[in-house]
């Protein structure tokens, strides 16, 4: 599993994660804020090669978030961004 990006970074209502993936599985996308707390949780399953995946954000309070990614249960990468 591979994370390309987070586009945008500032968020009003939706993100795209764009990610690589040589084998199908299970994506965990954990939000946090930036005290520690849980915010979302996301989980979605991927298929091979390129992918765009929709994030709604909505939900969030205007402010400052790490979205941590875990693949199969293995943490792949963290991305800050921030919900205008």
């Amino acid at each position: 599993m591979y994370i390309k990006s987070l586009q945008p970074i500032l968020v009003e209502e939706s993100s795209f994660l764009t990610v690589f993936e040589s084998k199908a599985g299970r994506l965990v996308l954990k939000v946090l804020d930036l005290e520690g707390r849980i915010a979302k949780t996301v989980v979605t399953l991927t298929e091979e090669g390129n992918q765009q995946i929709n994030l709604n954000m909505s939900d969030l309070s205007s402010g400052a978030y790490v979205l941590n990614a875990f693949f199969k249960d293995r943490f792949i990468q963290s991305i800050r961004f921030i919900k205008q």
